[in-house]
């Protein structure tokens, strides 16, 4: 578990970028703490429901995909400061209104990150 501070993990969520896609929805984080790098993906958690990092996708600030599960020690991804990445979950779409969610990316500088946020689909 992280020792990073919760109101600090919540400011890598962009808040309103949950939305619906035609494959299902996505969201996306902002690195603005320190430079790091993701060895692995935890599933995404909305309303208490499991997303498996095998439905999840990330998309980086150049528009290379890398399948979440992907995404390992041997294949880290870099996670800079001020860079964004887009998790896309093939899933059914959300319904409109608020959402909580969990994201949970795992760090080779802070351990796993637990980020509780709250969005809404419009």
């Amino acid at each position: 578990m992280s020792s990073i501070p919760v109101f600090l993990l919540k400011k890598l969520y962009v808040k309103g970028s949950l939305k619906n896609t035609p494959t299902g929805f996505e969201l996306a984080i902002q690195n603005t703490i320190a430079p790091g790098t993701i060895v692995g993906m935890l599933p995404v958690i909305v309303d208490g429901k499991e997303y498996p990092v095998e439905q999840t996708t990330v998309v980086v600030g150049d528009g290379s995909k890398l399948a979440s599960a992907d995404v390992s020690a041997r294949s880290p991804l870099k996670f800079g400061v001020g860079q964004r990445v887009t998790i896309q979950i093939s899933a059914d779409p959300l319904p409109s209104g608020p959402h909580k969610l969990v994201l949970g990316p795992k760090t080779k500088e802070a351990g796993t990150l637990k980020i509780p946020v709250d969005d809404t689909v419009e």
